[in-house]
């Protein structure tokens, strides 16, 4: 067994990728790449600031009205306590780019792909591992108020590259905050 362990890590931040418009190819742009989480129904954080309700206050409003609806709607798919994530590639500012991440779950009908060509590394032209991209951080303090931010505020969570459903049961009760009873 070797001294030391290597493993595949995510790309480190400040990465570039080269890609090209498809709609217009002579539009090629070279810049960073995260992904974006958005667990269902966060954002109703959009309605709030920071100062006008905290994380764990919004973590309860949210846990409340999203605990049963998956499923009851679809109960052969989801627990109770899960929500679908869904994910788009953007760009860590967000400035140009923001499209449905390629071979996310839950994804409708286009993705990035289906807009850009697919992305290659800006220095050594090795194509792109999209579950080695950074996961996008969200605050919901002082410092920034961004959409569902307050789950990451309040839990200490994010997702993993790509995830399909995310667990508040088990993200919550970790995190020691409230979790109804959903017995």
């Amino acid at each position: 067994m070797p001294a030391t362990k290597t493993t595949t890590q995510p790309y480190p931040p400040g990465t570039e990728w080269t890609f090209t418009s498809r709609r217009n190819p002579s539009f090629t742009q070279t810049t960073q790449l995260v992904l974006y989480p958005e667990p269902d129904g966060s954002a109703m954080s959009d309605d709030y600031l920071p100062d006008e309700a905290d994380a764990a206050t919004l973590w309860r409003k949210w846990v409340n009205q999203y605990a049963v609806t998956y499923h009851q709607r679809y109960p052969d798919k989801y627990r109770l306590g899960e929500v679908p994530i869904l994910w788009a590639v953007t760009k860590p500012s967000f400035g140009g780019v923001f499209e449905a991440a390629p071979h996310a779950p839950n994804v409708l009908s286009e993705d990035f792909l289906t807009h850009y060509t697919h992305p290659t590394h800006a220095k050594n032209g090795e194509p792109i591992n999209w579950a080695r991209l950074l996961v996008m951080d969200k605050a919901w303090n002082d410092t920034g108020a961004d959409k569902g931010g307050f789950i990451q505020e309040a839990t200490g969570w994010k997702p993993a590259p790509l995830q399909s459903r995310m667990d508040f049961v088990t993200v919550g009760r970790a995190a020691g905050l409230y979790v109804p009873d959903l017995r």
